[in-house]
């Protein structure tokens, strides 16, 4: 028996939140006393890079181009027979959904996605929200095989200590007549992705309307490597896009500042800015629950505060964040 961890892949490269799957599987193979598998799905996307002392790391030599989801299905189900794995864990992400449902029939697994939290106790126990992110489910593992999907940006990256490239198994596929052909069409990005930024400005029910979106857009600009976000309701108007959603029923962000303008801090919410280092709240209602699990508050009205934050930024230049 043992663990498999199935990287992700984002811009044509493994996603960066693959070290976020390889601690999850590091905490289970710590109870179970199992041993941990990376297996890189694509031989052209830099899976060499993420080669570890402490795990196996097997790769499909097959183009990113080449994919499709039969494919990957049929030999990522031989890979798991193999190496016994009787815990599949991957990023819940457009690209593990488009496979995981088949992989999950293939192999008989039970399959459980959108997991934030884990326990590992007596047992393996999986968190995920429910009931648009205000209750959670907390499910026990008592059989395997089982494929879990972890929420990005919801458990801090694993640290590869030591390099071992003699730890690879390069897996060579024939070449397939495909009936389906897939592009892979990257989407010009005016700002930092929400996986990337070092700040997030988040933008809530209260600043009114999409015309305002701007003035969230240009406070976000006072910082370095920044980014705008949205609350549920915020996306839900179409103020912002889906992918730009913040929560359980959207991204779960790890920054290492998010400031919440006029967001009150539902639970859902709250569940999807946990990671970030510093939490910073403005808002004109001091009651509003933001302020129970933010660092620091500010009390005051947006549509006040963020013209003169950015008036005295402009007129005290030498002022710089460091990110």
């Amino acid at each position: 028996m043992s663990i498999l961890v199935i990287a992700d892949v984002k811009n044509q490269t493994v996603n960066p939140s693959t070290l976020e799957l390889i601690t999850i599987a590091q905490k289970i193979a710590k109870q179970k006393n199992l041993p941990v598998n990376l297996l890189i799905p694509f031989g052209n996307i830099g899976g060499d890079s993420y080669c570890a002392s402490d795990f196996k790391t097997y790769i499909l030599n097959i183009n990113l181009e080449q994919y499709s989801a039969p494919i990957l299905v049929k030999h990522i189900s031989k890979i798991i027979r193999e190496v016994g794995a009787t815990y599949i864990v991957g990023l819940h992400t457009p690209f593990t959904i488009d496979y995981v449902p088949s992989l999950s029939v293939g192999i008989n697994a039970q399959c459980i996605t959108q997991i934030h939290s884990l326990e590992t106790r007596e047992s393996i126990t999986v968190i995920r929200g429910s009931h648009a992110g205000k209750l959670d489910q907390h499910i026990v593992i008592n059989e395997t095989p089982i494929i879990i999907t972890i929420l990005p940006g919801s458990f801090e990256p694993y640290t590869i200590s030591e390099m071992q490239n003699n730890n690879i198994t390069a897996i060579d596929i024939p070449a397939v007549d495909k009936r389906v052909n897939c592009e892979f069409i990257t989407k010009e990005m005016t700002d930092k992705s929400l996986d990337e930024a070092d700040v997030i400005v988040g933008a809530g029910k209260g600043i009114g309307s999409q015309e305002n979106v701007s003035l969230v857009d240009e406070f976000a600009k006072v910082f370095p490597h920044s980014a705008v976000a949205g609350s549920r309701i915020v996306c839900d108007y179409g103020w912002l896009p889906y992918s730009k959603q913040i929560g359980r029923t959207g991204k779960s962000i790890s920054p290492k500042v998010y400031i919440a303008c006029a967001i009150s801090g539902s639970s859902q919410h709250v569940a999807g800015i946990k990671g970030a280092k510093t939490i910073i709240a403005i808002n004109k209602d001091p009651y509003a629950p933001i302020f129970n699990v933010s660092h620091y508050g500010i009390v005051a009205d947006i549509f006040e505060f963020i013209p003169q934050f950015i008036d005295f930024v402009k007129e005290n230049r030498d002022i710089t964040f460091k990110s």
